[in-house]
């Protein structure tokens, strides 16, 4: 996850320049061990136990599940593009559970939910965004020029519950395999999903992640789709976080990335249209439409080998 969307929140969070990549590295790490603690774990119970209940779900179907989601973010990434790991995982887990043909069991009432929110937040970091855009330039024109480098400590502050809302929700899709694995497997390791050990080690391992492999999407995020200043990056950030917060409250879990992706494009299109890049926000889309069918394939395939292998 960190080659994915590590790279993406810490090219938001250092794109307008205000705050140093190690401090954003710093930043990440802290927030995204001490989110699951603060705001709850209810997407973990989500997609560990609602899409498939728990008493389907073996190991090998686990495995598949996994690799089919690391093959896909792997080709997103030789491609330049950040894929959704919420709609990737989501997917694998159907398509494992047709590999077991036990797909009669997915829950599709929790599919919906979650593909409803995933939706739902893409469209409100676009409309949002704009809308907000507006309404502050507004506000800022009958402000005096001072106000502006205000825009930098409020930019902090948004990067800091920008990846608090992430921790809250897109990294316990993380947690929620070691929940699940240590469920199905009788081991008592990670059974509660709020283990502080479990947790930083995730986090430790997405900064890894993020160092070492987060580049394309750094550059994406952070400057292909647009350049942004303080005030465009507090406002992105800003929407991005209260939008997967308020989610994580109800145990849906949402895209961080796809969400201040379009954020940043609906504050660009309302600022300066001329600045989006819009073929990059044409590939985005097309990558996110084809990331569900996708997944569901290379998490067939995967999990029906496992399963023959490991009866």
């Amino acid at each position: 996850m960190g080659a994915n969307d590590g790279g993406v929140l810490l090219g938001s969070i250092i794109s307008s320049n205000v705050i140093h990549p190690l401090f954003g590295v710093i930043l990440l790490f802290l927030s995204l061990t001490v989110a699951p603690l603060v705001f709850g774990t209810e997407v973990v119970k989500t997609l560990g136990t609602k899409i498939v209940p728990i008493q389907y779900i073996t190991l090998p179907m686990l495995y598949g599940a996994i690799i089919g989601t690391m093959i896909w973010v792997i080709i997103a990434q030789r491609i330049k593009y950040p894929v959704s790991i919420s709609y990737t995982f989501v997917g694998a887990l159907v398509g494992s559970a047709i590999a077991r043909k036990v797909h009669t069991q997915i829950n599709t009432v929790e599919i919906l939910k979650v593909f409803g929110g995933l939706i739902a937040s893409i469209f409100i970091g676009l409309i949002v965004s704009y809308l907000l855009t507006k309404i502050f330039n507004l506000i800022l024109r009958l402000l005096t020029p001072k106000a502006s480098p205000f825009f930098k400590i409020f930019q902090v502050i948004s990067s800091i519950f920008l990846v608090m809302g992430y921790g809250a929700n897109d990294a316990e899709k993380t947690l929620s395999l070691v929940y699940t694995a240590s469920m199905i497997s009788g081991v008592n390791f990670a059974v509660n999903p709020k283990n502080i050990f479990v947790i930083s080690l995730l986090s430790f391992l997405f900064i890894v992640g993020t160092l070492f492999f987060g580049a394309n999407s750094l550059l994406t995020a952070g400057f292909r789709l647009m350049k942004s200043n303080p005030k465009e990056t507090f406002l992105a950030q800003t929407i991005t976080s209260a939008t997967v917060l308020t989610f994580a409250q109800f145990g849906l879990p949402v895209s961080s990335t796809e969400t201040l992706n379009m954020s940043v494009v609906g504050i660009g299109v309302a600022e300066k249209p001329y600045a989006v890049k819009f073929n990059v926000v044409r590939n985005l889309v097309l990558t996110w439409l084809v990331t569900v069918p996708m997944s569901i394939l290379i998490s067939y395939g995967v999990s029906t080998i496992f399963i023959t292998i490991l009866k």
